[in-house]
C-alpha cells in the first residue's frame, strides 16, 4: 500500500504512513489530507481544513491587491513666460500629484523665438525641481525632445508609504480647494494644454494669470489687441463652418 509522510495542521511531523491512515486520521479531525511534495520519497502530505486555506489566501491576495497602487504620470506644463504666481501654483500642483504617490513630468515648451531662451528654461525647472526634492526624485533630467524641454520626477520611498495615509489625502484636499478658490483650477489647466497641443488657435490665458493680471494693472493696449485678434479669428472660424455645414446640407456648390 501506498506510504506518505504526514505533517499536522499546527507543523507536527507524524511521519511515515500508509495513505489509508492518513486518510483517516484527516477525517478524525474534520480536515482534510493535501499532496504539498509530491515528488518527494515518499510523497508528503499535510492535515489541515482546505477550506479555511482557500479563504485565508484570497484574503491575503485581496489585502495585497488593495495596498498596491496604480502609479500614474501627471503632467505639469511650464512656458518660459511662465510669471512667479503661476509657478507657485505649478509647484503646489506637483507636490500633491507626488504625495498621491505619481510621477510628474515637467513639459516646458516653446514657442517662436522662445527656444531663444534657453537659459530661463533651465533655470525654472531647476527651480521647480529644487522646489519638490523633499518629496521627489529626479528620474529624468532635464533635455530637450524636439521643441520641448522635459524632465520626469519620481515619489520617493517615504513619499510613496505616506501616500496612502488619511491625513495626507486631507491636506492634498484641503490644498487643492484653497488654489481652486484662488484661481488655479488643475482640470481646467489639462483642458488648456489640449488647446495648446491642437495649435490651431492661440492658447487663452490660465485663471492664475488672468488673477495676476487683475491684481497688477490693467491690460494694456497691446494685451487687447491680441485679444481682438484672437476673438476675430475665432468668429472667421465659426462663420466657416456654418457655410460649410449650410453647403453639405443644401448640396450647394
Amino acid at each position: 500500500m501506498p506510504q506518505v509522510r504526514v505533517i499536522m495542521h499546527d507543523g507536527e511531523n507524524k511521519g511515515i504512513m500508509d495513505i489509508r491512515d492518513a486518510l483517516e486520521l484527516a477525517r478524525s479531525l474534520h480536515m482534510d489530507l493535501i499532496e504539498v511534495a509530491p515528488t518527494a520519497d515518499p510523497p508528503v502530505c499535510r492535515v489541515m481544513d482546505y477550506g479555511r486555506f482557500m479563504y485565508e489566501r484570497e484574503k491575503k491576495e485581496r489585502a495585497a491587491k488593495k495596498s498596491q497602487r496604480i502609479i500614474e504620470v501627471k503632467g505639469v506644463q511650464l512656458r518660459p513666460k511662465t510669471t512667479d504666481h503661476d509657478l507657485a501654483f505649478k509647484i503646489r500642483a506637483a507636490r500633491r500629484f507626488l504625495m498621491e504617490g505619481n510621477k510628474v513630468k515637467l513639459t516646458m515648451r516653446f514657442r517662436g523665438r522662445e527656444i531663444a531662451n534657453m537659459h530661463i528654461a533651465y533655470q525654472m525647472m531647476e527651480k521647480f525641481i529644487q522646489a519638490v526634492k523633499d518629496l521627489a526624485l529626479v528620474e529624468s533630467s532635464p533635455n530637450m525632445e524636439g521643441k520641448m524641454m522635459t524632465a520626469v520626477l519620481a515619489p520617493t520611498p517615504a513619499t510613496l508609504a505616506a501616500a496612502h495615509l488619511k491625513s495626507t489625502r486631507q491636506r492634498i484636499e484641503a490644498e487643492r480647494a484653497a488654489d481652486k478658490a484662488a484661481g488655479y483650477d488643475e482640470e481646467a489647466e489639462e483642458r488648456e494644454d489640449l488647446t495648446e497641443d491642437n495649435g490651431d488657435e492661440e492658447p487663452q490665458a490660465s485663471l492664475t494669470e488672468q488673477s495676476a493680471a487683475d491684481q497688477t494693472a490693467a491690460p494694456s493696449d497691446k494685451v487687447d489687441l491680441k485679444a481682438q485678434q484672437i476673438a476675430a479669428r475665432k468668429a472667421a472660424n465659426r462663420e466657416k463652418r456654418a457655410q460649410k455645414r449650410a453647403q453639405e446640407q443644401f448640396d450647394l456648390p
